[in-house]
């Protein structure tokens, strides 16, 4: 596997925060919290590196200073 697909490659926990992004995405994202909670991540600081690796491998895109501005890509 080259090193390009290894990074776009998902941890478990990652699909399980994409898995659940996709089930609640609908008109706007969920909070860091309510991720977290849903999860049963212990830190919200967890949720966001989570979140901060889906969008550098290109799952999903964030919208800066807005708690709720997650979206899904395709």
């Amino acid at each position: 596997m080259s090193m390009e697909a290894e990074d776009k490659k998902l941890t478990k926990r990652q699909e399980e925060v994409l898995g659940y992004l996709r089930k609640h995405c609908r008109t706007f994202g969920p909070t860091v919290r309510e991720i977290a909670a849903a999860l049963e991540i212990t830190s919200p600081n967890g949720v966001v590196c989570h979140l901060r690796a889906l969008e550098r491998k290109g799952r999903i895109r964030r919208t800066p200073g807005i708690s709720r501005g997650i979206e899904v890509l395709p």
